[in-house]
């Protein structure tokens, strides 16, 4: 689920940051997971705070994804990405993986050193090339600008030792229903540059709420033998 919620996560850059406000210590997004239509688990994405981290002011955020009972004896899931955005331009600082899915086991760690242009992972040194981004940088950065229907957007976002050039479309607007409300919402349809939009059109559709939060309430991918949907259940805030 996680490397599938991963690319998904991943949209944004070009127009310029407006008003972070959006970005709230404590904040939690729960939110449901299902195959076609078929409860699959559950996923949280939380702000845990301001924290220092290689020389930088950095948000800390971190992402969670677990199936539920029945799909736990199918495929077990269990992953946890935690990751730190500078603060004043929301680009990564630092990024640490564990995922567990089904039999599958796997622990990642990259650190950007912005000063030397330089990638450090876990078992490489890679060079640099503009910003970095990983798709959860992608999607706080994403919450803090101004968007317009027809918008094309354009990055290379970072993760799993790649990149990955990548083109959005701010599609439409509408109005979609989620377990935790009715929202308003632009349509994003994001492609890799080397294709076509109508190629890969459907293939993943991200939905953010046309409000002050800017919420990414809800998330569709199409998968060989079927779809995988991300509904946002409820936001909470924790308090210090």
């Amino acid at each position: 689920m996680c490397r599938l919620i991963i690319g998904l996560f991943s949209v944004a850059l070009v127009f310029g940051q407006t008003n972070p406000s959006p970005l709230k210590t404590g904040e939690i997004l729960e939110y449901t997971a299902q195959f076609n239509v078929i409860p699959a688990g559950t996923a949280t994405l939380e702000h845990l705070g301001i924290e220092p981290m290689n020389g930088y002011s950095a948000i800390h955020v971190q992402f969670k994804a677990r199936t539920g009972t029945v799909a736990d004896r199918i495929f077990k899931i269990r992953d946890r990405i935690d990751t730190w955005l500078k603060t004043d331009d929301l680009t990564t600082v630092k990024q640490e993986k564990k995922l567990r899915e089904g039999k599958y086991r796997k622990q990642t760690q990259m650190v950007v050193d912005h000063k030397l242009e330089k990638i450090v992972t876990l078992s490489d040194t890679l060079e640099i090339e503009g910003d970095i981004r990983d798709p959860y940088s992608l999607l706080y950065y994403l919450r803090t600008i101004s968007l317009h229907v027809g918008d094309t957007l354009s990055f290379n976002t970072f993760d799993n030792s790649q990149y990955t050039p990548l083109m959005v479309i701010i599609d439409k607007k509408e109005t979609v229903s989620v377990p935790a409300g009715k929202f308003e919402s632009y349509v994003f349809r994001p492609f890799k540059k080397d294709k076509s939009l109508f190629k890969n059109q459907g293939d993943m559709i991200i939905w953010f709420s046309d409000d002050e939060r800017r919420l990414p309430v809800q998330i569709q991918i199409k998968l060989k033998f079927g779809s995988m949907l991300l509904r946002l259940k409820k936001v909470s805030y924790k308090s210090n």
